[in-house]
Formats: C-alpha cells, structure tokens, sequence
C-alpha cells in the first residue's frame, strides 16, 4: 500500500464514515480475495485482514474507501450475503463507551475529608450515585474509596461512564497535602494487578536511561558514600544499595539521562581501595529475563 498522509492517525475521524467492518471472511480467504471482492464499490485505500501470531485469518478485516458513498453502498451491497459481509464501522472508543464502567477508584485521600467533602470534589464532574471511604492501611492518614456516577434521569446509558472519565480527567494527580490524587477506573483485583504492573514498567521503561547498576565497590559502602561518590555527575533522583549473600550492589538513579552517561562515562572501572567500579546502566527485571 503506498503512503498516503489520510491515513494517519491524526485524521482517523476524517475518515471515520469511510471504513467498514468485515465480518464472516472464510478463514482461507486472502487480502487480494477481499479487495477483489469489494473494489466494485469503490476505490479502496486500504485494507486489512486481522491476523492471529501464527498468520492465520481471525475471519474479519477492515476496509477504508476513498469516498464515504463507496462504503455506504458496500454495506447495502452485503447485506444479504451470508459471508464477509460489511458493516458501518465504529471508532474502538466509542464502541466500548457503553462498557465502561461508571464507578472509580480513588486513593490518597487525607483522613479530614469527609463524605460529604468528597462528593463535593467530584460532583462537578456529575450526579454522583453512591459513594464509600475505606481508610487505607498501606498508607497512614489516608483513605482510599469508590465514587459511583449514575445515569442522569435513568435514560442516557453513556452518562455515568462519561462522567467517571471526566473525574478521571480532572482529579487524577491533584496535590492533596504530601500525596497527589489517584483516580482511576474501579477494576477488579486482577485487572488492578495488571494494570499496576503495567504502570511500573512503563515507568521503569522511562528510567532506564538515567538508573545505573554499580556493583564491585567496598562493602561496607552504604547510600551516603555512593551519593558523595555519584553527586558530582548531577542531581539524584534515588539511591538503593542491596545484599543478596557475600554480594553488593546498588541502583543509583539520576534525573537525567546525560547525568547517568556522564556518571557511567567518568566513573566505571575507577578504582577506590583497591576495587574496580562496575557500572552499566539498568535494564529492567522483565528484559533481563527474556
């Protein structure tokens, strides 16, 4: 397919009436069976079969006309059809709106606030159905709790979801004393551990640059050493040192990334009483282990 700037991302709503939806294509069927079947409609643009990891069809694709007119006339066309037949496509986002769920988690939330000061935090964002505070034992003069938004008169079922991403949107990481505001989608447990673990790899991903691994320094080193040690390469975001066994190493992670190549750059295979600096920068559990 040649490159065509109408396909980019940033103009998928441009071209929203356009697609089509493929559904029932025999699992034998090519991409060329599929153009060869539909290009009588209309000029294609592109299209696509979804594939599973071993290659083999999932039995639906997508296809996006040059003109709206050509899909709407693809759809009318299959409609009888009792294979790949087409459908008015619908945007991922807007097609799980009635999904999501209208209930959010929220923690961080100081111990002085009260019901009624919460509801008032999110019942701007909408008509708040239910609403409950859990003190948090992780963390000591916090709360944690779930905000439930309800259907606005019983009859609009996109509300409430609309409202919990609105909340989400305008609450989540606002300053509440030493903590910031966590709000989220309520999930369930294992969905939580998913998503959390997500987050932290996200997060390790986006620091591996600036986090170094030191090992082969004195043992009886500790965080105050490294820091005086590292200090001089720019500003510590962090400084952990571990003992498994008779080994020792650290973690010493920097703010930027140009402080850690520095640090690494002056500092590995220096010596200090006698011991060579070991230094490489981080790479995260999950990786290593691939």
């Amino acid at each position: 397919m040649k490159f065509d700037k109408q396909l980019l991302g940033s103009n998928k709503e441009k071209l929203l009436n356009n697609n089509v939806f493929i559904r029932k294509i025999p699992l034998q069927s090519s991409h060329q069976d599929l153009h060869n079947k539909f290009e009588k409609y209309g000029m294609i643009k592109s299209l696509k079969i979804s594939l599973n990891s071993d290659h083999t069809s999932r039995g639906y694709g997508f296809i996006c006309f040059q003109e709206e007119g050509s899909a709407q006339a693809a759809v009318a066309g299959s409609c009888n059809d009792e294979e790949t037949v087409a459908m008015q496509f619908e945007a991922k986002d807007r097609r799980n709106l009635l999904s999501l769920i209208n209930n959010v988690y929220v923690k961080n939330l100081p111990m002085s606030m009260s019901n009624e000061q919460v509801t008032e935090m999110f019942a701007p964002f909408g008509t708040i159905k239910s609403l409950v505070l859990k003190k948090d034992e992780a963390v000591q003069n916090y709360q944690f709790g779930f905000v439930c938004f309800s259907d606005k008169e019983g009859t609009d079922t996109e509300y409430g979801p609309k409202c919990a991403q609105a909340a989400i949107a305008g609450l989540h990481g606002k300053e509440m004393g030493e903590m910031k505001l966590y709000v989220r989608a309520a999930m369930k447990k294992s969905d939580r551990e998913t998503e959390k673990m997500k987050e932290t790899l996200r997060y390790k991903t986006s620091k591996k640059r600036c986090n170094l691994y030191v090992k082969n320094f004195p043992n009886e080193w500790d965080e105050e050493n490294l820091k005086q040690t590292f200090e001089p390469f720019g500003a510590i975001e962090k400084i952990k040192v571990e003992k498994k066994g008779s080994a020792v190493f650290a973690f010493v992670c920097f703010k930027t990334p140009d402080a850690a190549a520095s640090a690494k750059q002056n500092l590995h295979n220096h010596t200090i009483e006698g011991k060579s600096l070991i230094i490489n920068h981080y790479e995260i559990k999950e990786l290593r282990e691939l």
